[in-house]
């Protein structure tokens, strides 16, 4: 987690210079050589002409070269050049390790939709919508003619001239762990804001940053992959963070008695000495 921006309550919800200011505070962050190549992910919260602009350019410096993907607004006219497609267009979809979907289909829109205004500023943006069966939990969501084909489309744009349409449409289906990353923020305390007072608020949301990457750090430097890497805050909680044990000291030094009956005992043992084993930061 790079930034948390806390805002008052009557900000507005997609206001394009914040959102500018953000990404720059964000990318401002990273290490000067990861700089220079980006792609930067959006849902449809963060879509603004003038944020996509900022991306397209490269945020306004030299010899900086970012793309974005962004989630796209699935309207009549998108339905309807969905209907205009020819026969011959979609092509499968694909997972993230490129095998294919059944019944999923990917195709590009750009040609079939009215993008003048855009294409003046990002002349490189181009539309791709992802055809697959509808699924019971979206059915509330989903539009009328949706539901009368019982398909769902998903929508985005992007300005990535290279690469496979279906591999692309993946590549932007990837941005889903950030709502995992969200869940979590939340579950470390992002949704309780202690105090009435706006700078404590400010303070606990960097508190809770915080936390969330050492969380993010203890992943993937103590935890092997599987089902303990990804378990949700409130599971390692249970395992590994409030586990029944008794501190005690003698022989000048500190002993951990951990209880013989506990399911969990050599995932703590395991994770302590991978912790043991990182090398001293020099």
């Amino acid at each position: 987690m790079l930034v948390v921006d806390p805002r008052p309550g009557g900000a507005t919800s997609n206001c394009a210079a914040d959102n500018i200011a953000l990404l720059n505070l964000a990318v401002s962050r990273l290490p000067a050589p990861f700089r220079r190549r980006l792609l930067v992910r959006l849902d449809g919260a963060g879509f603004s002409h003038d944020l996509l602009e900022h991306i397209a350019a490269g945020g306004s410096k030299k010899g900086q070269q970012w793309e974005f993907s962004v989630a796209w607004s699935c309207t009549d006219k998108e339905m309807n050049a969905i209907g205009a497609l020819p026969a011959g267009a979609p092509t499968a979809g694909i997972k993230q390790n490129g095998a294919t979907v059944p019944d999923t289909f990917v195709a590009d829109l750009t040609g079939l939709l009215d993008l003048d205004g855009w294409h003046t500023k990002i002349p490189g943006l181009r539309v791709i919508v992802r055809d697959e069966p509808g699924h019971p939990r979206y059915r509330k969501r989903a539009s009328e003619r949706e539901k009368q084909l019982g398909r769902r489309y998903q929508l985005i744009a992007t300005d990535t001239r290279h690469w496979q349409i279906a591999w692309r449409g993946t590549r932007h289906r990837c941005h889903v762990h950030v709502e995992n990353d969200v869940k979590q923020a939340k579950d470390l305390g992002l949704n309780r804001w202690p105090s009435r007072h706006w700078a404590i608020n400010v303070a606990w949301t960097q508190v809770v940053a915080l936390a969330a990457n050492l969380l993010a750090c203890f992943r993937h430097l103590a935890l092997p992959e599987g089902e303990l890497r990804d378990a949700a805050t409130k599971l390692l909680r249970y395992r590994l963070l409030h586990l029944p044990a008794r501190l005690t000291r003698g022989q000048r030094k500190r002993w951990l008695h951990l209880r013989a009956d506990w399911p969990w005992t050599d995932d703590v043992i395991n994770t302590w000495q991978a912790v043991k084993a990182l090398p001293a930061p020099t």
